[in-house]
């Protein structure tokens, strides 16, 4: 009678086990993101006061940030991102502005969402 139980306690436990396997290959993982970078350009739209974006303060979530003395010299950043399914970026910015070849104001502080599906993308804001 022992010999039965601990066979059928084996039968039952490998079949378990299987059925297991099974489900387990046939779960999609939740988010397949890896990290990558994009590239960003800001337009002349963001200096309400006229001129052209010349920095840029910026956050991607707690994810990347750029220099704490901001991006300056032209309108572009290339911040690091999640990429790739379940990437879901929250992009914090505020510009710099100069007008008049002279004179540098704080521009638009804003927030954009980028979800990208692969490295090196370009989004125009």
């Amino acid at each position: 009678m022992r010999g039965a139980l601990l066979r059928k306690s084996r039968a039952v436990l490998a079949g378990s086990l299987m059925a297991l396997g099974v489900v387990g290959l046939s779960a999609a993982p939740a988010s397949a993101w890896s990290g990558g970078n994009v590239w960003v350009n800001f337009g002349s739209w963001n200096c309400p006061a006229g001129g052209s974006v010349v920095g840029v303060y910026w956050a991607v979530d707690a994810y990347s940030s750029g220099p704490a003395g901001g991006d300056w010299g032209d309108n572009v950043i290339y911040p690091r991102v999640r990429v790739g399914a379940g990437a879901y970026n929250t992009l914090s910015y505020q510009t710099m502005c100069k007008k008049w070849g002279w004179y540098t104001y704080r521009g638009v502080v804003s927030q954009r969402t980028l979800t990208p599906y692969k490295s090196g993308l370009s989004y125009t804001y």
